[in-house]
């Protein structure tokens, strides 16, 4: 007969969230089977209450150690008394009230990221990653990426955090519980205001104000979403055509505003170039600093050495039609080769 399992309204990511505290910290999480939260002490707090039975407890009376009382005469700062009491009060209660979290397996995360990047429809993307997650620096590699792709990173999120979840079920049901995922925090809804397609549009306006004033920049025009009726855009594609003798820093420290800013309302933002014969040369460098060598993870495939530019050619390239005719021309001159959406002409053409 199969064993009845409990039923707890408990809060599964904040479980998972203290199963993932890193071991060096010394942190010990427990589960509160009365209220249902996850209550975490430090090994310091463990070791002052052992200190104090050993030496205050009256094993010949029946009289329960008066730890409050203690504290309060104590040196220890008032800060740390409640975490002290609980500890005492976790010892007390160990296996009836309180249970003690495992730890999260160490690979886990890792075998997450293969299990989600075989999800991946796009399969440059997917390669991308699949490269990005071999050797060292595995986990700072793939979220690097992810940095850039706002869709694929927030499937990313709901895909870890599901299983992770699921990690925490299958350890409930092995402790006897059937957990009822009740989230402790939901998040507050934005406030209403300008849309993250608006906001976008402005950052284009912003940039291309800018960026005409630079020796070099011979054309400003935008490609991608933002010049069809996608409602909900990724992120802000500008395409610059620059002189072979441009200095390319300022450009570039215009491309990492521009994407900053983006990244503020979690979208994104790149600068494409392009020579004056129409051909595709790469990205702005999306680092403060572009010398050869300093960053492992760069994929420029002349890094370094036109400053500044991030020719990642392997990865993306612009068809030469797209460059030719982009959608929209919007320096030296306004030319739509398209029909673009009102807003782009009312928030960006119209001020131009």
């Amino acid at each position: 007969m199969a064993t009845k399992l409990r039923k707890l309204k408990l809060d599964l990511d904040a479980i998972a969230d203290a199963m993932g505290h890193d071991p060096m910290m010394q942190l010990s999480s427990f589960l509160d089977l009365e209220t249902g939260d996850v209550v975490t002490i430090s090994e310091e707090e463990r070791i002052i209450v052992e200190r104090f039975y050993e030496e205050n407890a009256d094993f010949d009376s029946d009289e329960p150690l008066d730890l409050a009382a203690l504290l309060a005469e104590s040196d220890y700062p008032e800060w740390q008394h409640e975490m002290i009491l609980l500890a005492d009060q976790i010892e007390a209660e160990f296996g009836k009230r309180f249970i003690e979290l495992p730890e999260q397996d160490a690979h886990a995360g890792y075998k997450d990221m293969e299990a989600f990047i075989a999800t991946v429809e796009d399969q440059r993307l997917q390669a991308h990653l699949q490269r990005a997650i071999e050797g060292k620096g595995a986990f700072r590699r793939f979220k690097d990426i992810l940095s850039h792709e706002r869709r694929t990173r927030e499937r990313w999120f709901a895909f870890s955090s599901e299983r992770e979840r699921e990690r925490v079920r299958v350890w409930l049901e092995f402790v006897g519980i059937k957990a009822i995922h009740t989230p402790k925090y939901v998040p507050e809804a934005e406030p209403s205001g300008p849309t993250p397609r608006h906001k976008l549009l402005e950052e284009v306006l912003r940039f291309t104000l800018a960026a005409r004033q630079l020796a070099g920049v011979t054309r400003i025009s935008l490609i991608g979403s933002l010049t069809t009726d996608e409602p909900d855009p990724d992120d802000a594609d500008l395409l610059v055509t620059i002189s072979e003798e441009m200095d390319l820093e300022p450009l570039a420290t215009l491309g990492r505003k521009l994407s900053g800013r983006a990244q503020g309302f979690n979208r994104g933002g790149e600068v494409f170039l392009a020579d004056t014969h129409g051909n595709y040369l790469g990205r702005t460098c999306r680092w403060k600093q572009c010398e050869p060598f300093i960053r492992m993870s760069c994929e420029a495939q002349n890094c370094g050495q036109r400053q500044y530019l991030y020719d990642d050619l392997q990865n993306l390239r612009l068809k030469k039609h797209v460059i030719a005719k982009p959608p929209v021309e919007l320096w030296p001159q306004v030319i739509m080769h398209e029909n673009v959406p009102e807003d782009l002409q009312q928030k960006v053409l119209a001020h131009l």
